[in-house]
């Protein structure tokens, strides 16, 4: 069940194939590739024992939600299995989505932001930060503003503050996850990850600058020094290795998490 968690957690695409149906997943830019092939495999038995298929499916791979969501639209593609978070949202704002059914991990998945392992101090300064937000209910305030109260139909702009004098920090978002972080009409970094990020800002008094990383470049982009964090990486509770996170990598304290897939396919 362990490495079966790392793949479900990155997003998976349920495809109709030739001869069996086609399993993809968000591309793997940081994975260990034995563990990989692994996880792989214990998702397809997942899949097949869920009744999601008459046979057995096989991996394929994009590079974006976007580019997952119009195979779903174009019908190359039977269901999308997204967090318990993104699925409701794809739900919301879409009625010719619909819910096929759900996978529940046996243990939580969170979110966490990376940081290369000479950021040890840069990546303990969030982590208190988290920390704080998380025993102040800011958290709490800010997933009901930009993710499950009447706000987050049309949510608030993020405002990221500018401290004169202070560090500046790149952080690599998807800029295609909504509601978690995405680009608004403006043109701006939006969603609930971008508004943590701009709250631990103003707590640890820095500039932060988010850039739009795809999921394959990611930890290329942090490892080469392009950005200083990346937000996100999953981690598993209990784990003593991460699937997700390579050696050279460090993690922050979770911000939050989940432990329910939804399999979103389309009416």
């Amino acid at each position: 069940m362990k490495k079966f968690l790392a793949v479900m957690a990155m997003l998976a695409v349920f495809a109709a194939g030739a001869s069996a149906e086609v399993v993809g997943t968000l591309r793997e830019g940081n994975t260990n590739s034995d563990v990989a092939v692994h996880v792989k495999h214990e998702l397809l038995a997942q899949v097949f024992d869920a009744g999601l298929s008459a046979s057995k499916p096989s991996m394929k791979f994009y590079d974006s939600l976007t580019l997952m969501l119009l195979a779903l639209e174009k019908g190359e593609i039977a269901a999308i299995a997204a967090p318990e978070l993104v699925g409701e949202y794809m739900l919301r704002q879409n009625r010719q989505y619909i819910l096929r059914g759900f996978l529940i991990s046996e243990k939580l998945i969170a979110s966490a932001l990376g940081f290369r392992d000479d950021k040890k101090e840069l990546c303990a300064k969030f982590s208190k930060a988290i920390r704080e937000m998380t025993a102040e209910g800011m958290i709490g305030i800010l997933a009901r503003d930009y993710l499950t109260g009447p706000s987050a139909q049309n949510p608030p702009a993020v405002k990221f503050e500018d401290f004169d004098g202070a560090e500046t920090i790149t952080v690599a978002v998807t800029g295609d996850m909504p509601p978690l972080d995405y680009t608004g009409a403006d043109g701006e970094p939006a969603g609930f990850n971008t508004a943590i990020l701009a709250e631990i800002a103003r707590r640890i008094h820095v500039n932060i600058r988010t850039v739009t990383v795809e999921t394959a470049t990611r930890v290329p982009a942090l490892l080469s020094g392009r950005v200083d964090a990346v937000f996100w990486f999953e981690v598993f509770e209990g784990y003593e290795v991460q699937p997700d996170v390579p050696d050279e990598v460090i993690t922050s304290t979770p911000c939050y998490g989940w432990n329910k897939i939804m399999l979103i396919g389309k009416k």
